[in-house]
């Protein structure tokens, strides 16, 4: 995705996978509800009701509609950990099919830039449920 081929000047359009996710929509808040966005940007939010993006037709049909110039690829197939325990094969198969769909789809269109999240999950021994984002503190060391 070389930055030579895209016209760094004209509008940037951020499309956001995922984007009804905990992360997506932390980030179309602070797009949209904390002024987070630059002016000219136009952020796009995406979710599975949009596209398949485990289907490459779907992925690259969604891409070739928006012209991202910048992805933000958070899509994810997640569930919870008998979920994952039950079918870990059909996880591992499905989040490579929507990375590499997203990755050459992005690539397709000259995307400049493309940051990809991996999705985990957590179960914290000792707690209270249901969890929600504000029970989960962050540990980082220099």
């Amino acid at each position: 995705m070389g930055e030579s081929m895209v016209d760094q000047s004209g509008p940037m359009r951020v499309l956001v996978t995922g984007g009804t996710g905990l992360v997506g929509r932390a980030i179309e808040h602070v797009v949209k509800e904390e002024g987070g966005a630059r002016e000219g940007e136009e952020w796009i939010f995406l979710s599975s009701k949009d596209a398949n993006l485990m289907d490459m037709g779907e992925t690259q049909a969604v891409f070739l509609k928006h012209q991202p110039t910048h992805v933000i690829h958070l899509a994810a197939m997640v569930g919870g950990l008998f979920k994952n325990m039950r079918a870990n094969l059909d996880f591992w198969r499905n989040n490579i099919y929507i990375n590499d769909n997203v990755l050459q789809a992005a690539h397709e269109v000259d995307a400049v830039r493309v940051v990809s999240c991996l999705s985990t999950c957590i179960f914290p021994d000792k707690t209270t449920y249901p969890i929600n984002e504000t029970m989960v503190v962050l540990h980082c060391s220099e």
